[in-house]
């Protein structure tokens, strides 16, 4: 069976049902709509068709870039569209798109003459320098003194370590002295204020001392008499040898207040 010729089978596929205002061959069809388009493309790239490289521009049918360029043109788009519903090679491409302005044409020229046709295209694209980017400085952390490592550290670190060291240990003693006293003021101060407590409870007749006064007068401004753990009895009397009387209230009955 002989196979159909690639012009004739993407014809077919571009113009299945044609029209009498549609183009009755590929080639027709070639020359009404789609080298007009490639001569447009090759104005409008290269702004003119004075230089070598703008009358053979080398257009490659496969090459992604100049299929991009082309498509812009209805005609381009539909015979790129075919291309790939055909899923033609790029060979059987190469041997279809032998025109004016194709690669196909600049290799003939180039072979005719012996010349290479040179793109220009990208001379006017600077080459891509990848920026230095700066780097953050990394601090390492300090290392911690340690007398049975190998650092060497000099002679102003390992005094202010030592000195560090000699400051805090004051600091630690200073506080631990500082609480024995207190504990220990505390426990004789609450030793006295218990004796002296009892010996009022018992109307022993003994006047507390000032620093009981002082202490009863400050825990009553706090209000903290309801949290001691002193259980006062009668207020000692207020004149020494001179006894309070407790039972005022049960001796206050009727006929009886001239005694009290």
């Amino acid at each position: 069976m002989h196979r159909i010729s690639l012009p004739l089978l993407v014809y077919n596929h571009l113009f299945p049902s044609p029209r009498p205002t549609d183009p009755t061959s590929f080639a027709i069809h070639l020359t009404r709509n789609l080298v007009p388009e490639v001569r447009i493309e090759t104005a409008i790239f290269y702004g003119t068709l004075d230089t070598i490289e703008a009358r053979y521009p080398g257009l490659d049918y496969s090459h992604p870039p100049h299929r991009m360029r082309l498509g812009r043109f209805q005609w381009h788009r539909r015979l790129f569209r075919a291309f790939d519903e055909l899923d033609l090679t790029k060979d059987e491409i190469a041997s279809l798109c032998r025109w004016e302005g194709t690669k196909w044409a600049r290799e003939r020229y180039e072979k005719d003459e012996g010349v290479i046709v040179r793109d220009t295209t990208g001379d006017d694209i600077p080459m891509w320098v990848e920026p230095k980017r700066e780097h953050p400085v990394q601090t390492t952390p300090r290392q911690q003194f340690d007398p049975g490592s190998d650092a060497e550290f000099d002679e102003e670190e390992a005094d202010e370590m030592e000195e560090d060291t000699q400051n805090h240990q004051i600091e630690e003693g200073e506080e631990g002295e500082s609480d024995e006293e207190v504990e220990s003021v505390g426990i004789a101060l609450n030793q006295r204020l218990i004796a002296a407590a009892a010996a009022g409870g018992q109307a022993a007749g003994v006047v507390m001392d000032e620093e009981f006064e002082r202490w009863l007068k400050e825990a009553a401004e706090r209000g903290n008499l309801a949290d001691t753990d002193v259980r006062l009895g009668p207020l000692p009397p207020v004149f020494p040898g001179r006894p309070t009387t407790t039972s005022a209230p049960s001796e206050a009955r009727p006929g009886t207040f001239a005694q009290i």
